[in-house]
């Protein structure tokens, strides 16, 4: 007996994978994020904007991000692929104005501030300090740059990502202890 064959979801099916990831629930979350990775359903939107194939690539990955983090936000009054190319473009054009303010690339992402600038200053570089952000889970290097970079408190933080204060100074500790340890600062115990 064969099994069935394996079918992407069609837009209508899209629809309501996104509405149920938008009531919560992670497994659809996953599932969809899977759906706009596998079809490339992020790159006409990014390549309204943009021409370079690297840079669409960019946008694209940022689009999954903005999705991941914004889903709550989509509603049934317009089609999920409609909502997805938007957010495809405006993560474009934030890729443009990205490049545009890059004059080198020790210039494309912004001087941190407090704890990441001291590690930096003491003990690597900040290329150094970059690539140990880049090893930190996804949840952790958010509230750090929310931190860091975007001077925001933990109670702005935590409004932000719809978490408590006290997941906030927790996630925003262990990114911290995990680049120090990245950084042999201290020592992974």
């Amino acid at each position: 007996m064969s099994s069935p064959p394996d079918r992407s979801p069609d837009r209508s099916d899209l629809q309501e994978l996104a509405l149920r990831a938008a009531a919560g629930s992670r497994h659809d979350l996953q599932e969809l994020l899977s759906e706009i990775h596998s079809r490339r359903l992020a790159y006409p939107g990014a390549r309204r904007v943009l021409a370079d194939p690297a840079d669409v690539d960019d946008a694209a990955q940022e689009t999954l991000i903005a999705v991941a983090r914004g889903i709550g936000t989509f509603q049934d009054r317009a089609r999920f692929t409609t909502w997805l190319h938007r957010i495809a473009y405006n993560a474009a054009l934030e890729v443009l104005r990205r490049k545009g303010r890059a004059g080198t690339p020790s210039e494309e992402i912004p001087e941190p501030a407090g704890t990441l600038r001291r590690m930096s200053s003491v003990a690597a570089t900040r290329m150094d300090v970059e690539n140990a952000l880049r090893r930190l889970p996804a949840e952790y290097q958010e509230a750090l740059r929310l931190r860091e970079w975007d001077q925001q408190s933990y109670e702005e933080i935590a409004e932000r990502l719809n978490l408590p204060i006290g997941t906030v100074r927790s996630r925003i500790s262990r990114a911290r202890r995990l680049i120090a340890i990245y950084l042999n600062i201290i020592p992974n115990r």
